[in-house]
């Protein structure tokens, strides 16, 4: 089980929890020790109140013995089993308030440690002025055994020394404590929340130009734009302008292999002409030359063969992942190239079946789209007699097209040769053999596929298959 998220928003929201809560602990918990401290404060002054009150009345009455004024039994002192009360007891006798009446004075438990008790020495040299400080705390049990809160003096009785105590119980402190910690912890509720909640608020206001450099690069790579705005925070403008300089470089690469493309088209002219003059030699005269011969010939296409192998693999090179940022609408570009197809073979009639949904786009140039589809439509229409049809649907990320024709077909054994450069497998049909393995490279140039097989008709059924445009 992973702890820690994998989202920068998932991991900012639980550190921040995990702030907040601790906070709120440690908040709650130092306002209740304040609170509790300053009750215990109060009850302290009452008790010592008390306790000096007893010790400044005490006297000793006819028979020498001690006594207080009556009214230092007042409430809540007077009430018994409270465990409000005090007691003096010395070496002549004891003293008890009315709340302990018919019970002996309790033994008081240990005193609490000053904070001077723990030097050696010092207890002893100022055990003289002890009778002269505050009263003492210590804890204990009452004779009903609820828990009690002590304040202890030692005080001066005459010639002797008495201990004066006052007692209080535990819930007088904690019963207050109670009442005043519910709304203090209602109170850190109701913080949190409001915390959390402008946690949640931050760290979405934080992460959006995360979101905003999240939306531009899906638009780069739907084709939508070439860059990433630079209106971002200065923490995320160095990565922005990493990825602007790659997509530049991109561009840049994309461009170098449409010129290599542009080279191969020159560099075939030359080779095409040649071949063009040597069968027409060939047509005019029986007997094959020099320069007419078939050696010629085979000379001129291994060095188009060439051309072409050396061409696109500096293409294939340079391009890299650039054209996966480029779109294509597919329906749009089939219906230019049929009206383009049908006015250059308009004196064969041909009928053109176009199925393409309107939004389905492809991942890949505009014009090497032309250049693929425009090759297989014109070797469509060469042998087509008289219905070509063009459709295609979107299969998850990718796009299939077929293309099909309803003329002889061609043997599946003869499928591979002809889409090897300069191969033609009837030499009476206009044409050079390069159409079919042009389309078949650039469509690997896009990380697609070009496959041939007998369609429905028994005419040729070309399918390209090229990623979707996101």
């Amino acid at each position: 089980m992973r702890l820690i998220p994998r989202s920068l928003a998932g991991r900012l929201r639980l550190a921040a929890v995990i702030a907040i809560v601790a906070a709120l602990l440690l908040a709650s918990i130092a306002i209740a020790l304040i609170l509790q401290r300053f009750v215990i404060g109060q009850i302290d002054q009452r008790l010592d109140g008390q306790v000096f009150a007893i010790a400044a009345s005490l006297q000793r009455g006819g028979q020498g013995m001690m006594n207080v004024a009556p009214a230092l039994n007042g409430p809540p002192f007077d009430r018994p089993n409270s465990g409000w009360s005090w007691q003096v007891t010395g070496p002549d006798g004891e003293l008890v308030s009315a709340s302990l009446a018919g019970h002996a004075a309790m033994k008081p438990p240990p005193v609490h440690a000053g904070r001077f008790d723990n030097l050696p020495g010092l207890p002893e040299w100022l055990g003289a002025f002890q009778s002269l400080g505050r009263p003492r705390s210590a804890d204990g049990t009452g004779p009903d055994g609820q828990f009690l809160h002590w304040r202890v003096l030692e005080a001066p009785f005459g010639v002797q020394t008495v201990t004066v105590a006052a007692t209080a119980p535990y819930r007088a402190i904690y019963g207050p404590l109670r009442e005043a910690l519910l709304p203090l912890v209602l109170t850190l509720v109701v913080l949190g929340l409001l915390l959390v909640g402008a946690m949640l608020a931050q760290v979405r206001l934080g992460l959006l130009p995360l979101s905003a450099l999240r939306s531009g690069l899906a638009d780069i790579r739907a084709g939508r734009r070439n860059a990433i705005s630079t209106d971002q925070p200065s923490e995320i403008l160095p990565l922005v302008e990493e990825v602007n300089s790659l997509l530049a470089e991109n561009a840049e690469g994309l461009a170098r292999a449409r010129r290599h493309v542009a080279n191969l088209a020159h560099g075939l002219k030359t080779p095409l002409a040649t071949l063009g003059l040597a069968l027409d030699g060939r047509a005019a005269t029986s007997g094959a030359t020099t320069e007419g011969g078939e050696p010629f010939i085979r000379t001129q296409l291994e060095l188009m063969e060439r051309l072409i192998r050396h061409h696109l693999a500096r293409a294939r090179a340079a391009v890299l992942a650039g054209p996966v940022r480029a779109s294509t609408n597919v329906a749009e570009r089939v219906t230019d190239l049929v009206g383009m197809m049908g006015s250059l073979h308009r004196e064969r009639g041909l009928t053109f079946d176009v199925l393409a949904t309107a939004d389905i786009a492809v991942a890949t140039e505009t014009q090497d789209f032309d250049e693929i589809l425009g090759n297989l439509l014109d070797n469509a229409c060469k042998w087509a007699y008289s219905r070509v049809t063009v459709s295609s649907v979107a299969d998850l990320g990718r796009v299939i097209i077929d293309v099909e024709d309803d003329g002889p077909g061609l043997d599946p054994a003869a499928m591979p040769e002809v889409m090897q450069p300069g191969r033609r497998i009837d030499e009476a049909t206009p044409g050079h053999g390069f159409g079919l393995p042009i389309a078949a490279e650039l469509t690997e140039l896009y990380g697609g596929s070009l496959d041939l097989s007998r369609g429905a008709s028994g005419g040729l059924l070309c399918r390209v298959v090229l990623p979707r445009s996101r």
